[in-house]
């Protein structure tokens, strides 16, 4: 109990090191702070890495024991998509957007119960669950980044309509590189979870047979794949862009989180989620 606290006591701190001086480089365009930010995400994710690593492996010490949940899941994968957007795009409003997102989540696991049993520890390392889970946490981590996108985008969008010439105006993305990330990553995140969907409904069949469709998580996801979806066909006929893609990029991640409460109730057998 104290190491997994200890670690991931440590990993926040770096994390909030990390958004202060991302946010410090927002404010004031300064590469030392912009190397020193992403020198710290860069440690958090070495070690979330490794601990998933050891984990996963079996070579964790086994008298210091730490889960691995699909929050901290979640949390590396989006972690290793900021790193790799900022490497390649450096785009600092969306780097501190994503660096936060990915630090609330972190501490959110932090305050959850995450101890549960062997039987419940052993069933996420089932290889079938864990590329389930892995996969699923690719396509919210993929939504989540396209929320982020579709936000920023009506936020420049309002600026340019009201000739607010200011500094966040300048150091917001075009629009139409937010509106091509807004809408990749609504794709991506899709391909994922249908994926993740065939792979859990394989491992459901196995496990508790046709009660799997009585499950309210399971249509739930349902739910999100036809509405996002729905948003890759409007877009591919032209009628969903700029403006309405970006609220609808935005409002759909909502789908996401009423799925996720859906989960923390008892009547879906996801709750060790």
């Amino acid at each position: 109990m104290f190491a997994e606290r200890w670690i991931y006591d440590f990993i926040i701190y770096l994390y909030a090191f990390s958004i202060l001086f991302s946010f410090a480089d927002l404010l004031h365009r300064n590469r030392r702070s912009e190397k020193i930010s992403y020198l710290f995400l860069g440690i958090v994710w070495l070690i979330q890495t490794a601990v998933f690593i050891l984990v996963v492996l079996n070579w964790w010490p086994k008298q210091l024991p730490f889960w691995i949940d699909a929050f901290f899941i979640y949390s590396w994968i989006l972690v290793s998509f900021t790193l790799v957007m900022h490497l390649v795009y450096r785009m600092p409003v969306y780097y501190f957007l994503a660096n936060l997102m990915g630090f609330v989540v972190l501490v959110l696991n932090l305050f959850f119960v995450r101890h549960q049993s062997a039987a419940f520890e052993y069933l996420l390392l089932t290889e079938l669950v864990f590329i389930h889970v892995t996969i699923a946490m690719m396509s919210y981590a993929a939504f989540s980044l396209a929320c982020i996108s579709g936000g920023l985008y009506l936020v420049s969008n309002h600026l340019l309509k009201e000739k607010k010439w200011n500094r966040l105006l300048r150091i917001l993305p075009s629009l139409d590189r937010l509106e091509s990330f807004s809408v990749w990553s609504v794709v991506a995140g899709a391909v994922f979870l249908l994926i993740s969907v065939l792979l859990g409904i394989i491992y459901g069949y196995q496990t508790v047979g046709n009660r799997l469709w009585l499950d309210p998580k399971l249509w739930g996801t349902f739910w999100v794949m036809i509405l996002y979806g729905w948003i890759i066909w409007q877009w591919t006929r032209t009628r969903l862009t700029g403006r309405r893609l970006a609220w609808w990029s935005s409002l759909s991640f909502l789908s996401i989180l009423l799925n996720y409460f859906i989960t923390r109730t008892g009547v879906s057998f996801h709750q060790w989620f």
